[in-house]
């Protein structure tokens, strides 16, 4: 690639060569030959929180779909963890901007390759696997997950949330053999749809897969996963499978174990999103330049980690009540006093997780002032 067509960027303490014409906002479109979108910054600024709490000295990371080596130089760089990394892109272009942007950093140890991802899983094992690819991670969940050692993590990115979140649920269907639904809250069925789908793929092989951190932004869902082996782990993690359901006329939803009515999604992950432990190993560095959303985002998933699966938005219950949408704070405060489980979720800026019944929060809603 022509120099006269790149541009330096910084993302933390990482310098970086860029495509001049990169993607400033939105999922982007390929544009050349080397894809970057510096919207992705926050996910990434993520990776090294993610990377700094969870790596240890010795461990294997690959970067698969490395495109211009922007995370996987990042993880190298600011994780201060003594790994080994590997970056790889089958697009020479793309291999050679690597080869530029690690040299440029001081980053001499790093390895990269022009390959096929899928060769370099079926040949090599690693601790961590990241793939971020441009659409859909199904093509290389397999080979990862025969690839991942065991206690290693797996960190996948999915940019196609239309047939995910029920846009498409025949689309959903043919790549993950699961049924998505439109709803109010079909960006985390959408979520628990992909991690479903890497558990059923784990089993086959015998293998568990334990979400450590899974979550929802601007145009794409991300997952770090952790793969163990064992069948009874595995039978384990099955055992949490199941379906969403969502009555329209009642707003009533819930998780059940068998599709009851056309719009359920599922099979889906049921379990936890989040490991409370690795949430709280996590520290956000005001070096990072998404610092402070990467901190109000922390503390969202902290919250939420223990709530039950689904949501509900303030603005569909006060439509059904005919009262103003109360405070979200204030309906989350008034809820634990009477009792029942409630948190905001990083899904929605008016969503609120409960283990209280629909009945029982649209009478609580009714009651607030």
């Amino acid at each position: 690639m022509n120099q006269d067509d790149l541009v330096r960027v910084q993302e933390g303490s990482t310098h970086l060569d860029v495509p001049a014409s990169f993607c400033k906002q939105g999922p982007g479109t390929m544009q050349g030959d080397v894809f970057y979108n510096r919207q992705m910054e926050f996910g990434r600024d993520i990776s090294i929180i993610f990377g700094r709490a969870c790596f240890k000295k010795g461990w294997k990371v690959l970067d698969g779909l490395a495109a211009t080596g922007a995370r996987g130089l990042r993880l190298a760089n600011e994780c201060d963890v003594d790994a080994i990394y590997t970056l790889n892109d089958r697009d020479l272009s793309a291999a050679s901007l690597i080869e530029q942007n690690a040299a440029t950093n001081g980053l001499t140890d790093v390895s990269v390759q022009c390959r096929d991802l899928r060769t370099i899983l079926c040949e090599e094992s690693f601790d961590y696997i990241d793939i971020d690819p441009f659409g859909s991670p199904v093509r290389f969940i397999d080979a990862a997950i025969q690839s991942c050692r065991n206690k290693g993590i797996l960190a996948l990115t999915a940019t196609d949330t239309a047939p995910l979140c029920g846009t498409y649920p025949k689309t959903a269907l043919r790549r993950y053999g699961a049924l998505s639904a439109r709803s109010p809250f079909s960006h985390e069925t959408g979520l628990r749809i992909l991690i479903g789908y890497v558990v059923r793929e784990a089993a086959k092989h015998d293998r568990a897969c334990e979400p450590l951190l899974c979550f929802n932004a601007d145009h794409y869902l991300r997952c770090y996963l952790r793969i163990v082996n064992g069948a009874s782990r595995a039978n384990a993690a099955l055992e949490r499978m199941g379906y969403a359901t969502f009555d329209r006329e009642t707003l009533e939803r819930g998780i059940g174990v068998e599709r009851l009515r056309d719009g359920d999604a599922g099979p889906l992950w049921t379990g936890p999103l989040h490991s409370e432990a690795v949430l709280t190993s996590m520290h956000v560095d005001d070096a990072h330049g998404t610092a402070r959303r990467c901190t109000k985002m922390l503390g969202l998933w902290r919250e939420e980690a223990t709530s039950p699966p689904l949501f509900y938005r303030v603005d569909e219950m006060a439509k059904r009540t005919k009262h103003a949408p109360p405070k979200l704070s204030n309906l989350v405060d008034r809820v634990r006093e009477e009792g029942a489980v409630a948190s905001r979720t990083h899904f929605d800026p008016k969503g609120i997780k409960t283990d209280m019944s629909i009945q029982g929060l649209l009478d609580t809603v009714r009651r607030m002032p």
